[in-house]
């Protein structure tokens, strides 16, 4: 079977939405074929029984890792797998709801070929527009926003901008990065930079994805025309306080400082 593209899921201890965004995406309609590979970096064997189910399926891969491989690893152990012209980076709680979100994703890229990153419009359950699209980070507002200087008028307001809280998120737009929650990345492009870059344990790929592909001469494409679902929460959630006893968000922060390090003198302009 040729396929058009490859859908990848990366599940830590989200089974069951797993198998529900797999469901809802067997049920879109395509004029192509697509795989789906489930990665499960859970470690439980609760979790991993739940997955199984989806083998059911012909198109469907389940990989259980035997250890947390982290984000960027996890995905590129598979790259030997992925078919097609498209790779699609989908998180486990993200729901397909109108039919043809992926045909239409799928069609547009291959319309603008200079787009190498596409991400759509991502709904909360509260039904407002999920934060997806951002400017290229600066660590001391990441710092500031979950700190006392975050209320200074003159911080508060560059995170607000940083955030793109003043986004239009109806627009089809060109955007610094994307949110890898949902998006489509082209085969050429993953190839040329292999992946998701394996400094960056949990955070911070799916910026220097972007930045890679801004410097390869591609486009990162914000598409609100399609839109998907998902539960809304965010791993690195929490202020000042969190970052003591959370060891996600410490994450965060180590793979923030990996990033500004390694383009304290890079800019992208486009």
């Amino acid at each position: 079977m040729n396929f058009k593209a490859t859908i990848i899921i990366l599940d830590y201890m989200k089974a069951l939405q797993t198998v529900a965004n797999v469901d809802s995406l067997l049920a879109q309609k395509t004029d192509f074929n697509f795989k789906i590979i489930i990665i499960d970096n859970s470690c439980d064997k609760k979790n991993a029984e739940i997955l199984s189910q989806l083998k059911k399926f012909n198109n469907v891969n389940v990989k259980i890792n035997s250890e947390n491989l982290g984000y960027s690893k996890a995905y590129n152990n598979v790259k030997g797998e992925i078919e097609g012209e498209y790779v699609l980076i989908v998180n486990p709680d993200i729901l397909w709801k109108e039919k043809k979100s992926l045909a239409r994703m799928i069609n547009y890229m291959d319309k603008n070929r200079d787009i190498g990153i596409l991400g759509p419009k991502q709904i909360n359950p509260d039904g407002r527009a999920s934060l997806t699209a951002r400017f290229f980070p600066k660590f001391y507002l990441q710092v500031a926003r979950r700190t006392f200087l975050g209320n200074l008028p003159i911080l508060n307001k560059k995170i607000e901008c940083g955030r793109m809280f003043c986004f239009d998120y109806d627009k089809i737009q060109d955007v610094d990065w994307l949110q890898s929650s949902c998006v489509v990345v082209q085969k050429k492009l993953w190839d040329k930079i292999r992946g998701f870059c394996e400094d960056y344990f949990l955070f911070m790929a799916d910026t220097e994805i972007c930045f890679q592909a801004w410097k390869s001469n591609y486009r990162v494409v914000y598409f609100p025309e399609v839109k998907v679902f998902a539960d809304g929460k965010r791993l690195s959630a929490g202020g000042f306080k969190k970052f003591f006893k959370s060891w996600v968000l410490r994450q965060h922060v180590k793979d923030s400082l990996k990033y500004r390090a390694k383009h304290f003198f890079n800019k992208i302009r486009y």
